[in-house]
Formats: structure tokens, sequence, C-alpha cells
């Protein structure tokens, strides 16, 4: 196997399961209790795919009476490639391993803000295709997450500017600060994190 430079286990298994594959795999299983690990998966596996059409990645997920045995084929199938792909932007922009969630803010709201606001997707699925591009608040995908960030804390909310929707939501609806919306240099170092 060639050299391998990722320090983390999460991507380093990807790598693995490239080289399974490349050697005419066509079933893979991994064993894992980190929802990370998934969530990786799922954005990748349209490129594994590459390396073998047939290719079934399933994974041995959780411990205990939260095991579970996933396809992460039927996961991409039901998600489409472009929401798959976007998917490990989407989980660390929404709260993961190294980034802290939105206060007040889970992932199922996160997800249903995301089902609401479909544009954000090519901006979460051309970060994922273009880690290190720089975003700045002017920029597309930024404004798309930020954007996307509103709906999340005010679906109804027809602002493009989280600052002047933390404003809104504080003033004119009496929201607590911890039920507001982060300022736009937060969502900016968060993106900064990935």
């Amino acid at each position: 196997m060639a050299q391998c430079n990722h320090e983390e286990a999460d991507t380093r298994i990807v790598v693995h399961i490239r080289h399974a594959l490349e050697r005419g795999a066509e079933t893979v299983l991994v064993r894992t209790v980190d929802t990370d690990v998934v969530v990786i998966l799922v954005g990748k596996l349209h490129d594994l795919l590459a390396y073998n059409q047939r290719a079934k990645v399933w994974v041995a997920f959780g411990m205990g009476r939260h095991f579970s045995i996933i396809s992460i084929n039927s996961i991409c199938s039901t998600l489409g490639e472009a929401r798959s792909r976007a998917l490990p932007v989407f989980h660390a922009f929404t709260g993961c391993d190294c980034t802290s969630q939105f206060c007040g803010i889970g992932k199922k709201t996160a997800w249903r803000a995301w089902e609401l606001n479909s544009q954000v997707t090519p901006a979460l699925q051309n970060i994922a295709t273009h880690p290190f591009q720089q975003l700045t608040v002017s920029s597309e995908n930024f404004q798309k997450l930020e954007r996307f960030t509103i709906i999340m804390y005010d679906r109804s909310s027809p602002l493009a500017s989280v600052n002047d929707t933390r404003l809104m939501l504080f003033s004119k609806r009496n929201r607590d600060l911890d039920n507001i919306p982060p300022t736009q240099v937060y969502i900016n170092n968060v993106l900064l994190t990935f």
C-alpha cells in the first residue's frame, strides 16, 4: 500500500477501503462507534465506486443494544450524489468532533433547515470538493452558509445577514442571547477549522 499521511483514523479508513477495492474487493465492512466515520464514508462513496462500481460498503456501528449494520450504499442512494458528497461539510458545520454545534441547534433542526434551503447543497458540496479554498464574507458559498444559519434559527426570516438577524431576533422578538444565531465572525471561524 502506498505511503499515507492521514493523521486521523477517520479519514485513513477511506485510504484502506480504496486499497481493498483496487485489489478486487467488492464488499467492505468497517467497524466503528464514531458517527464521523459513517458521515465520511457517505461523503466519499461515489469516489470509491470509481475503483469498483460493484463495491458495497457496510458499517458495523454502535455497541450493545445500539449496534446495527448500516449500508453506506443505501444511504447514498436515498440522499443522492450531491447531498451525499455535501454531508461531511454539513456535519462539520453543524457540530462534530472538531467543531461545536450552534447553541440550541441540534442535528434534527439543522437537517430540517437543509431540507428547506436546498440552495446550500452546492455550497456544501463545493467546500467538500475544494477544502482549501479561501472563503470570504462576500463569497457566494459563505453567503449561502450564512443564509442556512439564519434558517436554522428562524425559518421565516427574509434576511441575508446573520448580524441583522441577531439584532431582529433579540430586539423585536425578545429572544434570549442563547437563542439567536452566531455572528458572521463566528461562522467564518467555524469554516476555517475544516
